[in-house]
């Protein structure tokens, strides 16, 4: 190690976190357009995704006020159950630190863990299409080569035009026009993204037209090697003035193909620009105006762009790593669920307040993210039909808190729902899909009373066999209680069975022995002490088998006397 890397100054700036903060990300637009299509913005609403770096410090360097930065913070400032700060200035034009709260995205982020909500791509259904793609997690592992041709992409070279204002568009083509040197240094004896441009272009041209004439010496019976091969690109590769004849053609059949043409396959693939359309392979052009509408309303390539334009981050945006939600949940006392945990939702705004227009859905939060309601379009409390709806579900009935917020209720309005699937958009936004919650599932969550409900009415009514009525079942007791105790299969439950000397195995009050080959009683045999059965024996073996273990187990509790085997 070398003196300068081992002084004091190189120790305390590697220990700093002066200098491992990592540089902000520019601030997202709060701006969002409602159905009259004005826009409405916010200064105190939470950003849809962290900017800076949030920290923690332990408990001991809390109190201290040490956070490892240039300065220590008072304790007061950062005195919360949740400690996590963002730094926005190590040190302003006052000398001070500014810093604030940082437990908006941290708890959110907790909460997704809880949740377990897994992160897929967003495939949208191309125009004229009979289904939607299905989703894919962003996880998957692509190992085939055609599957990693078309494999999703989330970050290119290029920009994304279509997001482009006019004068970002402009000054993009004036940094394609200038010429550089091998540096990227503008110079007036370099070369512009123009020039390699045509060579891409004649190096593809060749490969295109290379093909039927391989297929001519093949079929000539010319056996063609590395050296052949290429002296045929040689003979194929087209100078200036036939290049600038073969460009006029492309132009005009991108005039009738539109971004399905060859030139906008080959600008795509040179300056690497995202959410475009596939080039048409079959070589038909695209003349009539309804087919050309139709191709130019197909969805994106298979890299899982669609119209919107391409993620800015990860498509995981480090919220979750699962790859999907088929998984069973296992609940300690009653076994495996046939649906997950629900979460409590907070009603933010109803349906009554949306009206008409795209926001036709009540709105609900949920782990920090605000979703849509899949349900509440389709109930009018003002029906008088027989479905009433799914009732209360733990607690709250979702039809009604979906409908119109009730000032009196304590907490607000809320309902349970069960997170499915989300994706990141191209804005960075967190998008969630959510289904109801189911009432059996949020009665086990909850273990209440409801769930004895659920238990009965799933067992259904009885005849009793003596009065000949409807009755319903007396539920068992919860397992693992008093009344419903767990023995295992081994131990049988003593205090089942009387402690009366005089009574047998089943309770009863065994008879006198007779012996018939002698003709005459004899003494009956000393009654052994209790004989309970193990359950279970009578209902799964048969006779012959049950008899042996009976007595073998009788046996066992007489401390092995009149053994026999």
């Amino acid at each position: 190690m070398s003196k300068a890397a081992s002084s004091p100054t190189a120790r305390l700036l590697q220990d700093s976190r002066l200098f491992s903060l990592p540089r902000p990300l520019p601030q997202p637009a709060l701006e969002s357009a409602t159905s009259t299509g004005l826009y409405r913005a916010s200064d105190t609403a939470t950003l849809p995704y962290p900017t800076h770096q949030a920290i923690a410090t332990p408990a001991a360097s809390h109190f201290r006020g040490d956070w490892g930065l240039k300065r220590a913070l008072p304790k007061k400032a950062t005195n919360s159950s949740t400690p996590h700060i963002r730094v926005r200035a190590q040190d302003n034009t006052e000398h001070i630190t500014d810093f604030g709260s940082a437990a908006d995205h941290t708890q959110t982020r907790a909460k997704w863990l809880e949740m377990g909500v897994p992160v897929w791509y967003k495939r949208a259904k191309a125009s004229g299409a009979s289904s939607i793609a299905p989703p894919a997690s962003v996880f998957d592992d692509v190992t085939s080569s055609r599957e990693t041709k078309g494999a999703p992409r989330w970050r290119y070279d290029g920009p994304w035009l279509a997001g482009m204002q006019d004068g970002d568009f402009e000054r993009y083509l004036s940094q394609l026009s200038a010429k550089r040197n091998s540096d990227g240094r503008r110079d007036v004896k370099g070369r512009s993204r123009v020039d390699d441009f045509r060579e891409y272009v004649k190096d593809r041209l060749v490969e295109q037209d290379l093909v039927p004439a391989r297929r001519e010496a093949q079929e000539g019976g010319e056996i063609l090697n590395t050296a052949k091969l290429n002296a045929m690109r040689q003979e194929l590769r087209p100078d200036d003035v036939e290049l600038d004849r073969r460009l006029q053609d492309l132009r005009h059949k991108h005039s009738t193909q539109s971004l399905s043409s060859d030139l906008t396959a080959y600008m795509t693939a040179f300056l690497d620009l995202p959410a475009v359309h596939n080039p048409i392979d079959t070589g038909i052009d695209v003349r009539t105006p309804m087919l050309r509408a139709m191709v130019a309303d197909l969805a994106f390539d298979d890299a899982g762009a669609d119209k919107a334009a391409p993620p800015s981050t990860h498509p995981a945006a480090g919220l979750s790593y699962l790859r999907t939600n088929a998984v069973m949940a296992n609940h300690p006392l009653h076994g495996p669920q046939a649906h997950r945990s629900p979460v409590l939702a907070r009603v933010v705004r109803p349906k009554a307040a949306g009206g008409q227009g795209p926001e036709y859905r009540a709105k609900l939060g949920v782990g920090g993210v605000v979703c849509n309601d899949p349900v509440s379009s389709t109930w009018n409390p003002n029906s008088t039909s027989r479905h009433e709806g799914a009732g209360d579900v733990g607690g709250y009935n979702p039809d009604k808190m979906a409908q119109q917020l009730d000032m009196d209720l304590a907490g607000g309005n809320k309902m349970w729902v069960q997170p499915q699937h989300a994706w990141i958009d191209e804005t960075g936004r967190i998008r969630l899909e959510v289904t109801r919650g189911d009432k059996e599932a949020a009665a086990v969550k909850l273990d209440g009373m409801e769930l004895e409900s659920i238990h009965q009415a799933r067992a259904g009514p009885t005849e009793a066999p003596s009065r000949g009525v409807l009755t319903m079942p007396t539920p068992p007791a919860p397992p693992g209680t008093a009344g419903n105790a767990n023995f295992g299969h081994g131990l049988p439950d003593m205090r089942r069975f009387d402690r009366s000397p005089e009574q047998g195995v089943r309770g009863q009050k065994m008879p006198d022995f007779s012996s018939a080959g002698l003709g005459g009683k004899r003494d009956p045999p000393p009654i052994s002490r209790r004989r309970p059965e193990v359950r279970g024996f009578d209902q799964d073996l048969e006779s012959d088998e049950r008899a042996e273990t009976r007595r073998r187990i009788n046996d066992v509790l007489d401390g092995g006397r009149g053994r026999s085997w």
